[in-house]
């Protein structure tokens, strides 16, 4: 069941991937605020995935925990409710995601979640309130978060059919705290661009 959930998202993950790296499908986010970044935004993408006959609920874990497990895909909010992501061609491609992506293509699978994992944002190197301890606290205090949130999910995929209330419940932590993830990817970004611009 693991193998077949892992390699799901890893479908998923590569699918994102390639839009992303499409200039067809991707477009200029913000060249005020992300100067020379192209992406796609969360509300398209998720219309795009759901195209392909993914179910809602899937797309939603999916698109939300991608960045948290290959760090080559990031989000840029240019306004709260407008938020891109967008493929990192500098970062490595981890070797866990490599091997998903391996065992993906090798399965055809129609229905699973995709594992999140605790979200690692880059803070060598920043100054002011970003590079405080207090920061890297709160930093780590969201990936456990994110790890347990993981945990549930998987627990509901074993509990299912489950009730309105439950999948109300499921939906909106996972997309506060998808929006929670996003504050603070967006400010670690922001305040390395802006030592940039200082220096």
């Amino acid at each position: 069941m693991a193998n077949t959930k892992n390699s799901q998202a890893a479908k998923i993950r590569q699918q994102i991937i390639s839009w992303l790296q499409d200039d067809q499908t991707s477009e200029v986010v913000s060249e005020d605020k992300f100067p020379g970044i192209r992406g796609i935004r969360a509300v398209k993408l998720r219309a795009m995935l759901g195209k392909l006959g993914y179910v809602q609920s899937v797309v939603m874990g999916a698109v939300s925990a991608a960045p948290s497990i290959d760090p080559r895909i990031k989000k840029a909010a240019v306004k709260p409710r407008e938020v891109y992501y967008y493929f990192d061609a500098d970062m490595p491609a981890p070797a866990k995601v490599q091997r998903q992506a391996q065992r993906a293509a090798a399965t055809s699978t129609t229905t699973a979640k995709p594992t999140t994992r605790p979200v690692q944002i880059k803070t060598t190197g920043l100054t002011g309130l970003s590079g405080t301890p207090a920061f890297k606290q709160l930093l780590a205090a969201n990936a456990q978060l994110t790890g347990a949130v993981d945990e549930l999910l998987t627990a509901a995929q074993e509990q299912r059919p489950l009730t309105d209330l439950e999948l109300n419940f499921l939906t909106e932590f996972a997309t506060k705290l998808a929006q929670q993830t996003e504050s603070l990817q967006n400010f670690t970004t922001q305040s390395r661009i802006d030592r940039l611009r200082r220096l």
